[in-house]
């Protein structure tokens, strides 16, 4: 079983256009509605892969109640909030190009942090969870949230995965995350180091989180997986996307969804990752997804030479 807490979980409203004319109305000509965020995402596609997970989340307000009614059939437990939950807008055109409009996270206030924090660990103990998965943004005020979480997962039984961004990302590390899942912006932006190929993200991860394995999501090319000095560079087949939004998401979700050795781990996660891309949704499998035996992995040379 794998929980995931979302600290900042989303509506989100995806729209299709056939071309986008600013100041202009522009017609739509698809729409759907989803339980979002990215925690929530990991939960989704695992459920939908056929694995368990439990999705931990705060829920406020009208837009609270639909993201819960969304969540129909996946296990959830919920912390109720005084601020509603965020609505995000995204807009996908012809090739895949995708912009997304998000709301900024409801904020929370130091005793709904601790309820998420003690929900977290509590569905860890309940479901003897092998990954508690932190992802996704954190609310303005919430800067030690990470930090808690990951303590408490810990002393829940679990390892702790983390999916985030700047601050939130180095106090992952800090507290000892098992696995952290950047993208190559996000592992540039806290290192303050250019990363713009394999090599780089292999030496910048090492560097940052040489106690961690750390999962970098590469966009078409693939991830890398670093762990020790050990470190395996995954490529896609090529394809034709649809949207890309979840696809790091799905990513997670594959690479945590069973043990086992690292180079099928990551092929399986860049698998899972390519297939969401070919979907509008953010947790649909196409008719044809991606198998992992498509995904080319080799090993590097020792990260720490």
């Amino acid at each position: 079983m794998i929980v995931t807490l979302t600290p900042t979980p989303s509506i989100d409203r995806t729209v299709t256009l056939d071309r986008l004319v600013r100041g202009a109305v522009n017609r739509t000509s698809a729409a759907h509605v989803e339980a979002s965020g990215k925690g929530v995402n990991v939960t989704r596609v695992l459920v939908a892969r056929g694995y368990r997970s439990l999705a931990v989340v705060p829920a406020g307000g009208a837009e609270g109640d639909q993201l819960l009614a969304l969540l129909d059939g996946i296990q959830t437990r919920a912390i109720a909030t005084k601020r509603p939950v965020r609505v995000n807008l995204s807009v996908v055109l012809p090739g895949g190009e995708t912009t997304k409009l998000n709301e900024p996270g409801a904020e929370l206030s130091p005793d709904e942090q601790a309820a998420l924090v003690v929900a977290a660990a509590t569905a860890c103990q309940d479901v003897r969870a092998r990954w508690l998965v932190i992802s996704g943004s954190l609310p303005a005020n919430a800067e030690t949230l990470v930090a808690a979480a990951v303590a408490a997962g810990h002393a829940a039984g679990a390892k702790v995965a983390v999916d985030t961004s700047g601050s939130a990302l180095t106090s992952a590390i800090d507290a000892g995350a098992d696995l952290i899942a950047p993208n190559t912006d996000e592992l540039a932006a806290v290192s303050g180091a250019a990363v713009r190929t394999p090599a780089d993200a292999v030496k910048v991860a090492h560097d940052l989180a040489p106690r961690a394995l750390s999962l970098v999501s590469m966009g078409p090319y693939g991830a890398v997986l670093v762990a020790g000095d050990a470190w395996w560079q995954a490529t896609p087949p090529p394809i034709e996307v649809v949207n890309t939004v979840g696809a790091g998401d799905a990513l997670l979700a594959g690479f945590l969804a069973e043990e086992g050795p690292e180079p099928a781990r990551l092929a399986r996660a860049v698998a899972w990752g390519t297939s969401a891309c070919l979907v509008s949704g953010t947790a649909e499998i196409p008719d044809q997804p991606v198998s992992p035996e498509a995904v080319s992995v080799t090993p590097g040379a020792p990260a720490g030479g």
